[in-house]
């Protein structure tokens, strides 16, 4: 990968994070020596801006699926998501209001903000070109803002402090907000305004300002401002869909299983087109810098700079050489949501009971299979991948498979499923899943489209595996998705509307979206594409929450609010209890954590928790 190296080396960065890490939470008390500004001179502003670079967040955004009905992180030491997702969170947590305390979860996002605060202060102090003083602060605001969306998604009313020098004795009140809602929209619109159409490579432009203008704005509820932006990356960014053009041999055996999936012809579906849409869908994710993404997290396969959760976290033991937990895996519930093939009919799931049956008998075949012509001579059994390849044409025809059979191209690309083919990994692979092993997920799946990489290093004594792909935070995919929904909020489903999301179908080699929907009709579908076509990404959680609230939905809950898919015991095909989902309305917000409520008596406590 082509990435200037200055992002990642962190190595001169460490007394300058180590100087701000005594902040300890500077918007809750007075940071008193928490920062001495004699030691921040011009020779810094390099490290000071790739500071602010640093703080953009990667995949441990794909944890945030677990707070909802997309995925289950088990580990209460990976994740607060179990605790959220079961309506059990307390004022004991924190998502980015005071310290981090766990690996997939927010860490103190005021100190970040404080990195930025420096910055934007200091560079009025420093000698340097006054065009490029302002883009840098540009830069710095522009993050600053994306921060507390951030907090203000999780806790509403949050404080704004823009001065690293003040003080506040006696502690310091929430802003409200509206306040603060009104105030990032305007600090996003600013830093567009100075920043120039192309940047340096890896740093915020004019597009990128707009893209994320275009995301706040639609978790805020202001859906003539996320069109506007929206339409501005659309029309405007210079990006277009990732294709992945010839498939690698690997890829090619994946796809010959995929074909025995889906009945093209009485579908009327083009096939290469499906299978081409797979690959171009799922190596969004394996190709850095490509023309779908807008800003990234980027990695390099060092063990310094590299990404520990793409084959650990998100990979099952029999995926990988090195360890794989699989900490936060897909539930059956999203599966069960994708399109069938013609992408607008919903699949017939079973019952539990009856999944259950179907996939205890497959797996009965198989293991009949494998023990061979002589079961007493271990010698000659076979694998579990060896003993369903001699049934693989054959798949199919079984009642499991039935559940996967002509589905969303989506589906074949974002998640591995049992029984299926996994060449990526090893070859000749199919997946196996074993719930008595905590670390195959405990709910039957593995994410297929961000796993993995392709320059992977073992790390750590050979026993894990470090990538250097890049996590696409904001991507054109998200653009066209805001632009549906908020046009459709304002002006109705009309034909812009399916202009872009048809841009999606067909870089997925799927049929063309429906016309003439009704108003709430259209965005019932648009948030199931939504859902597909972001899964995993970490947004899942954001986007019930949001149709479930009056004051930000447009007036319409739907089919995808959190009130209605988070209802019960989610289970695995063998009818295994995975997570639990529950809703309350308190989890419209996150508690203010009860050790930053103890440093500032000004901080009050959200709705519905002590």
């Amino acid at each position: 990968m082509k990435i200037k190296s200055y992002i990642h080396k962190l190595i001169w960065l460490l007394p300058l994070v180590a100087l701000m890490a005594c902040s300890d939470d500077f918007l809750e008390k007075a940071p008193n020596d928490a920062l001495d500004p004699t030691k921040i001179d011009a020779t810094k502003v390099e490290e000071l801006r790739n500071a602010i670079y640093r703080e953009i967040s990667g995949t441990d955004l794909v944890f945030q699926e677990g707070y909802a009905d997309n995925g289950y992180s088990r580990n209460w030491w990976d994740s607060n998501g179990a605790l959220v997702q079961t309506n059990a969170v307390s004022g004991s947590e924190n998502f980015g209001y005071g310290d981090w305390n766990h690996y997939g979860d927010k860490g103190n996002t005021y100190a970040r903000i404080r990195t930025c605060n420096m910055l934007v202060e200091k560079l009025a102090e420093f000698d340097i070109d006054e065009e490029l003083a302002e883009k840098l602060i540009a830069e710095s605001r522009m993050l600053r803002a994306w921060l507390y969306m951030e907090l203000t998604l999780y806790y509403g009313d949050v404080a704004i402090v823009t001065d690293i020098n003040a003080e506040y004795p006696d502690g310091l009140a929430r802003n409200s907000e509206s306040e603060v809602r009104t105030w990032i929209l305007q600090e996003l619109d600013d830093a567009a305004e100075i920043l120039p159409e192309s940047n340096d490579k890896g740093k915020f432009n004019k597009a990128m300002a707009y893209a994320l203008k275009a995301r706040a704005a639609y978790y805020f509820g202001d859906y003539a401002a996320a069109a506007e932006a929206a339409r501005y990356v659309i029309d405007r960014g210079g990006y277009s869909l990732f294709y992945a053009g010839e498939l690698s041999d690997t890829e090619q055996k994946d796809a010959d299983y995929f074909r025995g999936l889906v009945d093209f012809d009485a579908l009327g579906i083009d096939e290469e087109a499906f299978i081409s849409g797979i690959f171009n869908y799922r190596n969004v994710w394996h190709t850095d810098y490509n023309s779908e993404a807008i800003i990234s997290k980027e990695y390099l396969s060092t063990e310094d700079h590299g990404d520990f959760n793409r084959v650990t976290s998100f990979l099952s033991p029999n995926l990988s050489e090195k360890q794989a937990w699989n900490t936060i895996a897909p539930l059956q519930d999203l599966v069960d949501d994708y399109w069938l093939a013609d992408g607008q009919t919903e699949a017939i799931v079973p019952d539990k009971d009856t999944r259950a049956a179907n996939y205890n008998s497959l797996r009965d075949e198989v293991s009949s299979i494998q023990e061979g012509a002589d079961p007493n001579d271990p010698n000659d059994n076979l694998t579990f991948s060896e003993a369903v390849a001699t049934i693989a044409d054959q798949l199919a025809s079984r009642p499991y498979m039935a559940e996967f059979l002509n589905r969303d191209s989506r589906l074949y690309a974002s998640i591995i499923f049992p029984f299926s083919s996994v060449n990526t990994y090893f070859d000749g692979n199919y997946q196996e899943y074993n719930y008595s092993i905590n670390n195959y997920g405990q709910t039957g799946f593995v994410w297929r489209k961000m796993s993995g990489g392709d320059d992977l290093v073992s790390v750590w004594g050979d026993w894990y595996h470090m990538s250097g792909s890049d996590f696409h935070v904001i991507r054109l995919a998200e653009m066209l998705l805001i632009y549906a929904e908020a046009h459709t909020q304002t002006d109705g489903y009309d034909g812009t509307v399916v202009t872009e999301l048809n841009k999606l179908r067909m870089r997925c080699g799927m049929p063309d979206v429906p016309t003439g929907l009704g108003k709430e009709q259209a965005l019932d579908f648009i948030r199931k594409e939504r859902r597909i076509e972001l899964a995993g990404e970490g947004f899942r959680y954001f986007d019930i929450r949001l149709y479930e609230d009056d004051a930000r939905n447009g007036g319409y809950k739907g089919q995808q609010a959190a009130s209605v898919v988070m209802q019960g015991q989610s289970y695995d095909p063998q009818g295994n209890p995975s997570a639990l989902k529950v809703w309350d309305p308190r989890l419209l917000l996150m508690p203010i954590p009860t050790a930053s409520r103890d440093k500032n008596p000004l901080l009050d406590q959200n709705t519905g928790y002590n």
